[in-house]
């Protein structure tokens, strides 16, 4: 069950860039939808409360948008507030979840933001099925979301198991 609001996994992402600079909201957008891809395909449920819908530059999250747009970034890091009440939006992350953001900061976090674009561009992704298919601005699709981000899981592990086997044949050669 998604337990967290786009705008909160984003002030996670904030928190770790830990910058005073305001961030590209694409950049932001970009890191929570890899990230949401990324629990589907681990933890088995999206991470966020809301599906991303397929705007031209990628998927988009509403609600950082229009938070984004009325508030935007502030606190320490450039956070997202609510734009009601001035609050930095937060939320419990379970250590799976913990795990799912740590490891998309690490991979991502050097990205530019059309870098990031790019990645979710990808033909047969959830957002190019979603955009070509169902429209601009359509929702994105969580079961095709997973499906893919399990397809690169997979992609992931059988690579680094062929170069294991490349290096493993390169020692014995080499003996």
């Amino acid at each position: 069950m998604p337990r967290h609001s786009p705008c909160a996994i984003a002030n996670e992402f904030l928190r770790r860039r830990g910058s005073p600079t305001y961030p590209s909201q694409m950049y932001i957008q970009k890191l929570v939808a890899i990230a949401n891809g990324w629990n589907l395909a681990i933890n088995g449920e999206p991470l966020v409360s809301e599906a991303p819908q397929a705007w031209v530059n990628g998927p988009v999250f509403r609600q950082i948008w229009d938070f984004v747009k009325e508030g935007g970034f502030k606190g320490p890091n450039s956070e997202i507030v609510d734009p009601i009440t001035g609050q930095i939006i937060t939320s419990k992350i379970s250590g799976n979840e913990e795990e799912i953001l740590d490891h998309v900061w690490k991979k991502y976090r050097n990205y530019t933001p059309q870098q990031l674009s790019d990645l979710t561009h990808q033909a047969n992704s959830p957002w190019a099925y979603a955009y070509f298919e169902k429209g601009r601005n359509a929702e994105i699709d969580t079961e095709r979301t997973r499906q893919y981000y399990i397809k690169l899981a997979l992609a992931g592990r059988s690579n680094a198991e062929q170069e294991q086997a490349l290096q493993t044949a390169g020692r014995i050669n080499a003996a």
